[in-house]
């Protein structure tokens, strides 16, 4: 008697269970696709940046470039010049300073 409950059981429950099996590879299919093309989108957008980082690089240089020129007509170049790498200088130098001491603190709390 229980066997036949059993048999009963599977052969009204065996569409279901076919239905569950084809549903469950669909989806493992469905999110493997959808990790393609998710990968696929994030190559395009890196490409999309680097091509936006490319374009505002060179459009750095055209200005500096144009602003160069107009200080050499100007005369001035030379002093700007100047002016520029001390700032730039002093900048690096309080950079550096407060990396190193972020560092520090960071090490003493991490001990």
């Amino acid at each position: 008697m229980f066997s036949r409950t059993n048999a009963s059981l599977f052969i009204k429950y065996a569409p279901l269970l076919g239905l569950l099996a084809v549903s469950s590879a669909h989806a493992d299919n469905l999110v493997e696709r959808l990790n393609q093309v998710d990968n696929s989108l994030q190559k395009a957008h890196h490409s999309v940046q680097n091509t936006k980082n490319s374009i505002h690089n060179s459009q750095n240089k055209i200005d500096n470039t144009q602003r160069s020129m107009q200080e050499m007509k100007e005369g001035t170049y030379v002093e700007k010049r100047t002016e520029r790498g001390v700032k730039n200088t002093k900048r690096k130098a309080v950079d550096n300073l407060i990396n190193r001491s972020n560092r520090a603190i960071r090490d003493i709390t991490n001990t």
